[in-house]
């Protein structure tokens, strides 16, 4: 079973990083309104440590993308098994190399009590509607072709597919870099 203070700190360190993509772009911005940081070489040497820090917080917790399925995950060696809820079983599995995903009884993707979670080492699922599976991708593309090849494995649903915090927060600093590299070199 997964400490409930493990789940936290999983929380903790996505708003860590969160915070620190905020407050790079705020202190961004109020050195370009003040004419802090004119020279482009400090401010490419900032941009590169900044950087640096968010890869290696990343590098610490590496997280997967999971495509929900409407089925059972099937001709797969059971893992672990136990009782927890669906934040705690994706941090499990995100924790275990040889979990490819995990499936658990019942019709509802997120359920509000702790289900009995398999924690599998394939990711072929059966079609069915009274189970649900959760099979992890490395990157938001491979969880797309993930969703055709199990289409392809057994015709399942997928109910929904999101992209992990980290994924959100990367794209969203080098959007900011960008916008504000542009408008120093434009303006």
């Amino acid at each position: 079973r997964i400490h409930p203070a493990m789940a936290r700190g999983v929380v903790w360190r996505r708003w860590r990083t969160a915070v620190l993509v905020l407050g790079v772009s705020v202190a961004m911005a109020l050195g370009e309104d003040e004419g802090v940081g004119d020279n482009l070489a400090e401010e490419n040497a900032m941009l590169r440590l900044r950087l640096r820090a968010l890869e290696d917080e990343m590098h610490d917790e590496v997280q997967y993308s999971y495509v929900i399925v409407k089925g059972y995950i099937t001709d797969a060696e059971n893992v672990y098994m136990e009782t927890m809820d669906v934040d705690q079983a994706k941090a499990y599995c995100n924790s275990n190399s040889r979990c490819k995903g995990f499936t658990f009884t019942g019709p509802d993707e997120r359920p509000e009590d702790e289900v009995t979670v398999a924690f599998k080492a394939g990711s072929k699922v059966a079609h069915d509607v009274n189970w649900v599976s959760y099979v992890k991708e490395s990157s938001m593309f491979g969880a797309l072709h993930g969703a055709m090849k199990l289409d392809e494995a057994g015709s399942p649903a997928v109910i929904s597919h999101g992209l992990t915090f980290e994924s959100i927060c990367i794209v969203f600093a080098l959007s900011l870099s960008v916008v504000f590299i542009c408008r120093r070199r434009c303006g």
